[in-house]
């Protein structure tokens, strides 16, 4: 055994389990005092033996029945068998034994709060303040009662008197700055751990607190500064280095976040999401083979990162090694089928290896699932206009503009295909038609366009709108 108790050695331990389970087996009635009970019982529970841990309290029960500890182990054991009321029906006839023992009306309070009943859990907890009950301990399970029943402020007042208590538990700064965050107190966030900073400035978990208060109001810089006074308290944090890196990318300095995201390797084991944001930085930096790199660990440490797989597909469309890319979307999908952007990249792959078939298919059910999407009519009628199925064609773009009278792709593309028909007056009208719904947007579209911006007359026409 590798647990130390106070008063037996582990060798005493093991003599008192072996004494105590030849009693059980033997049905004999050796005496065991109170001290050995306690033993027993604790030596189960870090075991997990519950079944051979019921024994033994019921056998405690039995032989000290006025030992008030062993008939709340036993409440505690029905707890844990979801049998509550009984459990409250035994814990209120000792309460009339001993009305000032906090344990029992704890273990009341813990029922409740299984139970779902959070606002009697917090009545009952309440009950013990005056009756020698930790302080810190009391304060935290409210706070959790709180959080159960979304009073976020409630639970962030008694994790305040936690902290007042003990200012550097942990648990209750990360605790806080969950309320915070869910209430989107932020201001707030940034106001409380700058006090506690000032009282308390070597806690690094406040700066990285600060840090990610900062953060979630896109002050990066001061955000940045929090990480680093962390860092300066504990080089070792790679959280911190890991925050710090993502702040960065906010600010687009994707190689101080790569400096900063391979800084947490030194500290903890790889893991597959770092290796993603590191390819992604790389990525942005036009570094492609590097990034490629990082996505492969990603998928090597850990294989069901879905973006790492469409982030090496995506690599491979942009420089139009589709057939390189498809494998990956198609990997990718596997992993999240119901994914419909990464659907939509594999049938744009499928589209530009002229598989139109498949890209039709992909493409027709991305537009069932999500007929708004503003780009699928365009994409689709494209297709169906290359493999000649132009009465397709021209019905896809009928349902996008019933869809969205504010599309201007649509009308880009009904100029597209009548220019292409010989009916330049049509061409024309709608051509118009998107550059009145959206200039910018049109002229963006026309520029891979070469067809149409070579015409004289659609010359005239951009002249003319400006």
């Amino acid at each position: 055994m590798e647990e130390e108790f106070d008063d037996f050695t582990d060798e005493q331990i093991e003599a008192l389990i072996s004494r105590f389970e030849t009693a059980v087996q033997e049905k004999n009635s050796t005496y065991f005092d109170v001290e050995e009970f306690e033993e027993i019982i604790d030596y189960y529970d870090l075991n997990q033996n519950n079944k051979k841990m019921d024994i033994a309290i019921d056998t405690a029960a039995n032989i000290h029945p006025y030992h008030i500890h062993f008939r709340i182990k036993e409440a505690q054991r029905l707890i844990s068998k979801k049998r509550y009321n009984q459990a409250i029906e035994m814990l209120d006839s000792l309460v009339l034994i001993e009305p000032n023992n906090f344990m029992i009306r704890q273990t009341i309070a813990y029922s409740y709060s299984r139970m779902g009943k959070h606002k009697k859990a917090i009545e009952k907890y309440l009950e013990t303040i005056n009756m020698g009950a930790e302080a810190k301990e009391l304060w935290i399970n409210i706070a959790y009662e709180y959080e159960s029943i979304n009073q976020y402020k409630k639970a962030s007042e008694y994790l305040k008197m936690v902290l007042e208590e003990d200012a550097e538990d942990e648990g209750a700064l990360y605790e806080i700055l969950f309320c915070f965050e869910i209430d989107n107190r932020m201001e707030e966030s940034i106001n409380f751990f700058s006090k506690f900073i000032d009282e308390n400035p070597y806690s690094h978990v406040a700066w990285f607190n600060l840090g990610i208060s900062y953060s979630n109001v896109d002050l990066f810089e001061k955000a940045i500064q929090a990480y680093d006074y962390t860092l300066a308290i504990d080089d070792k944090f790679s959280s911190a280095y890991f925050n710090k890196a993502n702040a960065l990318i906010n600010l687009n300095d994707f190689k101080g976040a790569i400096d900063n995201f391979k800084e947490t390797f030194r500290y903890e084991k790889a893991d597959g999401l770092t290796h993603l944001y590191i390819g992604q930085c790389y990525e942005n930096l036009g570094d492609r083979d590097s990034a490629i790199k990082h996505f492969f660990k990603a998928i090597e440490i850990n294989d069901k990162i879905v973006e790492a797989y469409i982030n090496i597909a995506l690599v491979y469309f942009n420089i139009e090694n589709y057939k390189k890319a498809l494998p990956f979307a198609i990997d990718a999908i596997k992993i999240e089928p119901e994914n419909y952007d990464y659907q939509y990249i594999l049938g744009d792959i499928y589209a530009e290896l002229e598989e139109y078939e498949n890209a039709v298919k992909i493409y027709q059910n991305i537009l069932e699932y999500n007929p708004s999407n503003n780009e699928i009519y365009f994409d689709l009628a494209g297709i169906y206009w290359n493999i000649n199925e132009y009465d397709n064609a021209f019905s896809v773009l009928e349902l996008g503009i019933k869809q969205s009278k504010e599309n201007y792709r649509n009308f880009v593309r009904y100029a597209e295909f009548y220019f292409e028909q010989g009916d330049k007056a049509m061409s024309i009208n709608y051509l118009s038609i998107a550059l009145n719904t959206s200039r910018i947007g049109t002229l963006e579209l026309l520029d891979g366009m070469q067809h149409f911006m070579e015409d004289a007359d659609i010359i005239e026409l951009l002249k003319e709108k400006g």
